[in-house]
């Protein structure tokens, strides 16, 4: 009885001192928490800089949201931000990223393929896909046709690109990485038509690249080759990029043509988790990531013809995008990475067909 009754004052005794010793490295983490904190409060009399490279098509737009977000980080925390901004075809902007030419603290590019090269490298974190919503991707566009004004050869839907007498403009997404979308949409288009059939989608993409006339190096010649001289009668192109010349230098001169099944186009961000921590700025970096999901960059998205993703804003744009059915590359085919093997990788389709 004895022994049992020492044994059980010894147990309390040590369990009271457990319980001491917990309190004292709770209270000494919580002041720890508090210093930094109060450190991280101090920063923001410094003002910092960010670096952010963006794919083709979306540096205007990135122009407003850099100024919202500065303007919104300095409200919500006194600190002053100037953001230096690097546009480029997506898969060149990985590369220099990668390469150390772009000290981006964070990036949106125009396939996840190219985020996920840069984290292959080591300077973004696994997982940062699932980050945000929405895959990472704020905001998106669909691959669509323009025409001349008038429509003359009445184009409407995939199938009227590949009669015989059509004549096609696009981009080289052998030269341009953003092009990908181009080639990737009808190949998406045939497979929700005959799902799992690769052959006939294959005949298609093949049926597709023999009508196009013009296939230039970037997104800027293809659309001089088909406004400025007139060239082929489709011009195969994002939603975003027809929209905004039709209501630009393209007034009266072209039309827009979404067709009724397409290729969402989703450009992807992420923080370089590498650059930020080590200028810094990883707060800053976060946060204006955090800010492509807000209403007010949603109505800057829409304002540069870009889908947004919250249907609140989308409510303050009525007409402006085509109700159609929007295929994903996640969703109706099997991600980035089957299609890039499938189409532009080496021994891809893209590579057996015509050069033109």
């Amino acid at each position: 009885m004895v022994q049992r009754n020492s044994t059980r004052k010894r147990a309390i005794l040590v369990v009271f001192m457990a319980l001491i010793i917990l309190t004292i490295t709770a209270c000494s983490g919580n002041k720890a928490s508090t210093t930094e904190e109060e450190t991280q409060k101090s920063d923001y009399s410094k003002a910092a800089s960010l670096v952010n490279a963006v794919t083709d098509g979306t540096e205007d737009l990135y122009k407003d949201i850099n100024e919202g977000f500065i303007k919104n980080w300095k409200e919500r925390t006194g600190q002053t931000v100037t953001i230096e901004q690097s546009a480029g075809n997506s898969s060149a902007q990985e590369a220099s990223i990668n390469g150390g030419q772009i000290k981006a603290d964070v990036t949106t590019l125009g396939v996840g393929i190219d985020i996920d090269a840069i984290q292959a490298k080591g300077l973004i974190g696994e997982g940062w896909q699932q980050r945000y919503d929405y895959n990472s991707s704020p905001f998106s566009t669909a691959v669509a046709f323009v025409v001349h004004s008038g429509n003359p050869k009445a184009i409407a839907e995939w199938e009227d690109l590949v009669k015989p007498d059509v004549k096609i403009v696009t981009s080289n997404p052998a030269a341009y990485s953003d092009a990908r979308w181009y080639y990737a949409a009808p190949w998406a288009y045939s497979l929700d038509k005959q799902p799992d059939d690769k052959v006939s989608a294959k005949a298609f993409v093949t049926d597709f690249h023999g009508h196009v006339a013009v296939l230039a190096k970037d997104d800027k010649d293809a659309e001089n080759a088909f406004i400025e001289k007139a060239e082929g009668d489709v011009w195969v192109t994002t939603e975003s990029n027809a929209l905004r010349l039709l209501n630009s230098t393209g007034k009266g001169k072209i039309e827009v043509v979404v067709p009724s099944v397409t290729l969402t186009v989703e450009p992807i961000v992420s923080v370089v988790d590498s650059n930020a921590d080590a200028k810094g700025v990883r707060e800053a970096a976060n946060a204006y990531a955090d800010y492509l999901f807000t209403e007010e960059a949603q109505v800057f998205a829409a304002k540069h013809y870009f889908r947004p993703r919250f249907a609140s804003v989308a409510e303050q744009f009525p007409g402006l995008f085509a109700d159609v059915t929007l295929l994903t590359i996640d969703d109706n085919l099997t991600g980035w990475e089957d299609l890039q093997q499938d189409l532009f990788a080496d021994g891809g389709l893209f590579g057996q067909l015509p050069a033109k």
